[in-house]
């Protein structure tokens, strides 16, 4: 790393204990005090470092830019110590995109590999059904954030190099996690899924599901709705909220798994996505990392 960013609070890997000035100004550490990457990662791509968070400052930072994205620009909070952590942050990998110049970091994915934990943040929101039978490593990825400021930069490319180069490490087949959908309209939502399963992005082999608390109970009626307002009206409106990461994973060649389910506490709908590696579209990898 560069120079100023080794001069920061705690730049060490972390190793037992958080030191007691980080006690005191951020106690929420304690929690990773024996923290340790499962896997590393290392890139160095001129301006910039991909890599896992290894040290409590570069855990800190993702946190923080979590935050800034989640609580603060998307609900319009703000927590008392200025961090989104949740119980799924202690046995995952951070991935991270760092600035060389000053340290910041500009961009992060969680990632959760069954080879590490025995559990997924999709499963707080869907019954998975048959997903844990299918052969193959997988990965779950969420959480993902940039810096409101290189959005319109290639940054979602070197995160997703980043991916690629961990799902190597650990021999992957298959990523998946929950796509968020930035609306509580039942009709923009409604028009969402039936322009999915209209472009054929929809699996239901499955059995993957919302969970009570989270399923959409007018979802059918709001679909029959729309689809008397015609196959225009539902691309239009489909088309308006779905958003360029979900595009994205289309173009890897992702699917969709059931109905979406419906977040309360961050406004939003959520679509299992899942990627099978043996059916990536290679070209478009190789285009968006560029």
């Amino acid at each position: 790393m560069n120079q100023s960013h080794n001069n920061s609070l705690d730049a060490r890997p972390i190793s037992g204990g958080v030191p007691f000035p980080q006690l005191i100004s951020r106690p929420y550490l304690v929690q990773f005090s024996n923290y340790r990457a499962n896997v590393k990662i290392e890139i160095d791509k001129g301006e910039f470092f991909i890599k896992t968070a290894q040290t409590l400052d570069e855990l800190d930072a993702v946190f923080r830019l979590r935050h800034s994205v989640f609580i603060e620009e998307m609900l319009g909070k703000k927590n008392v110590f200025g961090v989104d952590i949740d119980r799924f942050d202690r046995k995952c990998d951070h991935l991270m995109v760092v600035e060389k110049a000053t340290g910041k970091c500009l961009g992060t994915y969680r990632l959760i590999s069954d080879v590490y934990a025995s559990e997924f943040y999709s499963a707080t929101e869907f019954h998975l059904g048959k997903f844990h039978e299918l052969e193959g490593v997988k990965l779950e990825i969420g959480r993902a954030c940039i810096d409101s400021e290189y959005r319109k930069s290639n940054m979602m490319g070197l995160l997703w190099e980043g991916i690629y180069a961990y799902l190597g490490k650990i021999g992957a087949r298959y990523i998946f996690g929950c796509s968020s959908v930035m609306t509580q309209d039942r009709t923009a939502i409604a028009s969402l899924y039936q322009y999915l399963n209209s472009e054929n992005h929809v699996r239901n082999d499955l059995g993957i599901r919302p969970r009570k608390k989270y399923a959409i109970p007018t979802l059918r009626d709001d679909v029959s709705a729309v689809c008397v307002l015609g196959a225009d009206y539902i691309d239009s409106a489909a088309r308006a909220v779905l958003p360029r990461l979900l595009k994205d994973y289309f173009k890897f060649g992702a699917k969709v798994c059931g109905e979406p389910a419906f977040d309360r506490a961050f406004k939003c709908a959520d679509l299992f996505t899942i990627l099978d590696l043996n059916n990536l579209n290679d070209n478009y990898r190789k285009e968006r990392m560029r």
